[in-house]
């Protein structure tokens, strides 16, 4: 029998990292955070995983912190309202646990792709996953069994996976990619709108 989220202590590191933090923020979450949104949407969104004083603190998923905040006016911006509507995207994390200092090892993401396969597999109506990150992509990729020499990751970049699945790649809405640039505003809901354009053609 499959381990369930909720009690997962696959990834050591993390597992006494969580259990540390029990102690430094007894408010706090510090548990697996579920993805959030419907599963009955045609989007998905996977971004790397739960920030220290956002999904950490809040259970809840992009909730709480910097990016958080920026994906949430982001998808208000493109019409992306009511996060109770059956095609507000469906969001997760490749990794489900704070990870010491934000950066989880590949060996973590790899022990949680099966919640994520799970997760996306249950999306019946889905044909678009958008990557917040190389790791979000990788992790995507390893799902689909797809070898990743043949998908690079670059911002913009839209990748066919299966059944008329696309992929579409972002840098991460985090503070640091934010401040430096490296994606904008204006990045961020230009992804979206690709991913609603995809949508709006094979509904």
């Amino acid at each position: 029998m499959k381990e369930p989220l909720d009690s997962c202590t696959k990834c050591h590191r993390i597992s006494k990292n969580l259990l540390d933090l029990k102690n430094i923020y007894t408010d706090y979450h510090n548990k697996p955070v579920q993805g959030v949104g419907s599963k009955d949407s045609s989007i998905c969104i996977v971004g790397l995983a739960p920030g220290l004083h956002g999904a950490n603190k809040t259970g809840i998923v992009f909730n709480g912190d910097f990016s958080g905040n920026i994906l949430s006016n982001c998808l208000k911006s493109v019409g992306f309202i009511d996060p109770l509507e059956k095609d507000y995207p469906y969001i997760t994390n490749s990794v489900k646990c704070y990870p010491p200092n934000n950066k989880p090892y590949i060996s973590e993401v790899d022990n949680c792709s099966r919640f994520l396969k799970k997760e996306i597999f249950s999306m019946s109506k889905l044909r678009v996953i958008i990557a917040l990150g190389k790791l979000s992509h990788l992790a995507v990729l390893k799902i689909y069994k797809l070898i990743p020499s043949k998908y690079i990751f670059q911002h913009g970049k839209i990748h066919k996976l299966l059944n008329n699945i696309i992929l579409i790649d972002s840098y991460h809405c985090s503070k640091l990619n934010i401040n430096t640039k490296r994606v904008t505003i204006q990045m961020l809901n230009n992804i979206l709108f690709k991913a609603k354009q995809y949508k709006h053609k094979h509904d």
